[in-house]
């Protein structure tokens, strides 16, 4: 996974958004992540991703302090696509910040998979307080819980056959 914090570009739209929220005692809240197929490097004066393919909802975050979060996007559907750009998206729609870089693949969403990404934002260039990041209702945690009942389903059928065997040869001997 690339360290994405210093590659990420605050837009200046975002950037005012957020200062005219903080001004108001609020904060601008990161809900979607955005992924495109465009490649390049962002000026900071872009209000769109380039060519936007898929936005979903933050699916996890963690404040890892020193002014570093860290969240997650987690892209399903049948959509396939080379991924140039990430957007990050606040609550009212502005884009707030882009990860691109020229001529560079960043990843790719293939139709059969899901994709997931995660991104570490340094957010010390906002202004103090001013940002926070809420999960979607498809989180992470949700996400595992499916996987995790496959597993606990395994394991009590395993129990269950060792139980039997036990009996059988408690049956045996007896």
């Amino acid at each position: 996974m690339t360290d994405t914090t210093r590659l990420v570009r605050f837009t200046n739209a975002g950037l005012a958004e957020l200062v005219q929220a903080k001004n108001q005692g609020l904060k601008g809240a990161i809900t979607h992540i955005a992924a495109g197929t465009s490649r390049y490097n962002p000026l900071g004066t872009e209000t769109a991703l380039k060519t936007e393919r898929q936005r979903v909802a933050i699916a996890d975050y963690e404040d890892l302090g020193s002014q570093q979060i860290r969240i997650a996007g987690l892209f399903g559907g049948a959509l396939e696509y080379e991924v140039g750009e990430f957007g990050f998206f606040l609550e009212s729609g502005t884009l707030l910040a882009i990860y691109s870089v020229a001529g560079q693949l960043l990843s790719y969403k293939a139709a059969t998979a899901k994709l997931l990404q995660k991104f570490t934002l340094d957010i010390s260039a906002l202004p103090t307080n001013s940002v926070t990041v809420i999960v979607g209702s498809e989180n992470l945690n949700i996400l595992m819980t499916e996987e995790l009942a496959t597993v606990a389903t395994a394991n009590i059928d395993n129990m269950a056959r060792h139980v039997g065997l036990l009996f059988r040869v408690m049956e045996l001997e007896g």
